[in-house]
């Protein structure tokens, strides 16, 4: 799919959504380069998939999601993650493996409910000292990264 016509299903996906007040999206696979800003006005979503798209970063109103438990970011080229993340309160899963990812965001710490987070196959080197306050974490992938040395003391500082 061009991109022009990947944004315009993205953008039709999202008005039926917002219509029906859904609760899961699935625009995986579409081959976006950018999402919607649209995408900040559906409050009641639960659960987002976007694997497999041409992302390299996400749109601010994604903080605008404050219901999403479940976040699916794999497969795409994303290489910054913005700080509105940290808005995702109720976020219990995210899934950014295979990405392009050096850092993270310090506002990474405010999601404490976070369950399981993938980082598997990005950049990253270090992670930020917030990720000790992530008390809920019980999985933490981080294999495929620029530091994978340092991979078990991190995981059993989080007792992983």
């Amino acid at each position: 799919m061009q991109p022009d016509e990947a944004y315009k299903e993205a953008l039709q996906r999202i008005r039926n959504a917002q219509s029906e007040n859904a609760t899961d999206l699935d625009l995986s696979g579409l081959g976006l380069t950018a999402l919607p800003p649209a995408i900040g006005r559906l409050t009641a979503l639960i659960a987002l998939d976007l694997e497999s798209n041409e992302l390299s970063a996400l749109t601010p109103e994604i903080g605008q999601l404050t219901a999403l438990t479940r976040l699916y970011l794999s497969n795409n080229q994303i290489y910054a993650l913005p700080p509105e993340l940290g808005k995702l309160i109720a976020l219990t899963t995210l899934n950014i493996n295979f990405n392009r990812l050096s850092s993270l965001p310090s506002k990474i710490g405010q999601l404490t409910t976070l369950k399981t987070l993938h980082l598997s196959g990005n950049r990253l080197s270090s992670l930020p000292p917030e990720i000790g306050q992530l008390t809920a974490l019980e999985t933490m992938l981080l294999s495929g990264n620029r530091s994978e040395e340092h991979t078990s003391e991190l995981q059993s500082r989080l007792h992983l």
